[in-house]
C-alpha cells in the first residue's frame, strides 16, 4: 500500500483550507441535490408529510414535480485493499419511485425495493456533467442507498469499476476545496 495512503487511513489530521480534523479518510458529501436552492432550509424529516410545496429534509427533497433521495457512491481504492471513498450524493427519482421508498423508509424496510433506475443529482467532481444515468440499490435499514453509475461514458463509471488510485483521489478532494497535499505530507 502506498504509504501517504496508508496515513491517510490510520492518523489523525487536520484540512489546512477548512480545519476539520480527521481520524480516517476524508469523505465528502452533497447538503442538497444542485438544482436546489441555497435559500432553501434544511428541515426534519417529518416535515415531508407535514408541510406542501418546495421542501429539504436531512434525506429527503420535493422540488415542484423533482423528487430526491440521498444515496452513496462509494469508489473503492486501487491502492488499499477493501477501502472505499465514501460520495454522499443525491438522486432524483421517478415521483412512484419515490413514493414506493418513502413508505419503505418509514417502515424500515426500503431494502424490499431492490434496484431502481435513478440519476445522480450532483456534479461530481464540480464540473462534472449533472443528471448522470445510475441505479440505486436499496439497502438495510438505517444506511443510505448505493448509487451505481450506469453511464460507461462519465468518468465515475471507471472509478466505481476500476478504483482511484492515491492521485485521482487527491485530484477528486482538491476539486472540492481540501488541501489534500497538506493532509498527505505534513507530520
Amino acid at each position: 500500500m502506498d504509504p501517504h495512503l496508508a496515513r491517510m487511513l490510520s492518523s489523525q489530521r487536520q484540512c489546512r483550507c477548512c480545519g476539520a480534523t480527521f481520524a480516517q479518510l476524508l469523505s465528502l458529501s452533497c447538503d442538497r441535490p444542485d438544482i436546489c436552492p441555497d435559500d432553501l432550509l434544511v428541515q426534519d424529516n417529518s416535515a415531508l408529510n407535514a408541510e406542501k410545496g418546495d421542501i429539504l429534509t436531512e434525506d429527503f427533497c420535493r422540488l415542484g414535480e423533482l423528487r430526491f433521495i440521498r444515496a452513496v457512491l462509494a469508489i473503492p481504492l486501487t491502492d488499499a485493499r477493501g477501502e472505499e471513498f465514501i460520495l454522499g450524493t443525491w438522486a432524483r427519482l421517478e415521483q412512484s419511485d419515490f413514493d414506493a421508498f418513502l413508505e419503505r423508509f418509514e417502515m424500515g424496510d426500503a431494502e424490499e425495493l431492490g434496484s431502481q433506475r435513478a440519476e445522480l443529482a450532483n456534479a461530481i467532481p464540480p464540473e462534472g456533467a449533472p443528471a448522470v444515468a445510475a441505479m440505486l440499490h436499496m439497502r438495510p435499514e438505517g444506511q443510505y442507498p448505493d448509487l451505481q453509475i450506469s453511464d460507461p461514458q462519465n468518468p465515475l463509471y471507471n472509478l466505481q469499476m476500476i478504483g482511484a488510485n492515491l492521485e485521482e483521489l487527491l485530484s477528486l478532494l482538491f476539486a472540492y476545496g481540501h488541501d489534500l497535499p497538506s493532509l498527505v505530507y505534513d507530520s
